[in-house]
């Protein structure tokens, strides 16, 4: 008897073992410019042409010029779970896009890649931005995503699917700015739809403050409720300082950033570091997790 209670106890302590040992996987972070990693994500009334892929597409429509634009990030993760508490680990993130906004319409291609986890996103957009008078822009979107992710099974699947984000701009005078998004408006991906809207008011051209507020539209406002501030900090004629943070209840995540540009007629270097944190939630299918992102990127102006 004593002997069938030892080896019940042993498979016990054997299966525990085995599921503690257990690799939770995340949702793969969301692609972000230097600039915004160090601006906690916020931006989405800011003027900015590099980041009409990732924020608002319809403020691209305000440049008449055209870029090209090269980033690398590193990404060090830590799972902080109480089941699962693992070492850090590192990965990459890569993005080029191409802009041209000397026509009356402005656009952009985009491609960017980062590996996580075993898993791995490649993803490939387009964006449009056309004047609305003197002081308004309407932009528009199209992302198509492939993907390599593990399901709640734990086993490794492809999926292809593409996006659609609505964006408009309004400048209501020179200091002050707002926007607002739409984003994934058909629900390709039910759990990514939302809406954001932002301002920016710039004091003197010395200092920037950014503040976006949104949430998922179809569903309980308060409990997917997000907001991303910024600020930038011209210190010299082509320097800045850049400090954001963040804090997302839809996807249970929290964080900060900060960073540095050098803006040149034609040339802009950027430097930024992004701390998240993802609280642990069973309705998400998350784990606690510690993210530190480290972002470089060089853009070309002519």
């Amino acid at each position: 008897m004593q002997l069938k209670l030892l080896r019940f106890y042993f498979l016990i302590s054997l299966i525990s073992m085995l599921i503690g040992t257990g690799h939770a996987r995340n949702r793969i972070p969301r692609f972000e410019t230097t600039r915004m990693k160090s601006t906690g994500g916020s931006g989405v009334a800011s003027i900015l042409m590099d980041e009409a892929t990732f924020l608002n597409p319809a403020t691209i429509a305000y440049y008449k010029q055209a870029s090209l634009y090269f980033q690398r990030s590193g990404l060090e993760t830590t799972q902080t779970g109480s089941v699962n508490p693992s070492a850090p680990q590192e990965y990459d993130q890569m993005s080029i896009i191409a802009s041209d906004a000397k026509g009356l319409t402005g656009g952009s291609l985009s491609y960017n890649t980062i590996e996580y986890q075993g898993q791995e996103i490649k993803r490939f957009s387009s964006a449009f931005g056309r004047p609305l008078g003197k002081k308004s822009s309407f932009g528009v979107n199209l992302s198509h995503t492939k993907e390599k992710v593990f399901n709640n099974d734990d086993i490794l699947v492809e999926q292809d699917f593409t996006q659609v984000t609505f964006g408009v701009a309004h400048a209501i005078s020179e200091e002050f700015t707002v926007g607002l998004i739409v984003e994934d408006p058909f629900q390709e991906r039910p759990e990514e739809t939302r809406a954001v809207t932002g301002f920016q008011y710039v004091y003197k051209g010395f200092v920037s403050l950014m503040f976006d507020m949104g949430a998922d539209y179809n569903q309980n406002l308060s409990d997917t409720l997000l907001w991303r501030a910024g600020s930038q900090l011209k210190v010299f004629d082509d320097f800045f300082l850049r400090f954001g943070a963040f804090n997302d209840k839809g996807r249970q995540e929290k964080g900060s950033g900060a960073g540095v540009g050098w803006l040149q007629p034609k040339l802009v270097i950027e430097l930024a570091v992004k701390n998240s944190e993802l609280l642990e939630s069973e309705l998400l299918n998350q784990t606690g997790e510690e993210i530190r992102e480290t972002s470089f990127s060089l853009s070309y102006r002519f």
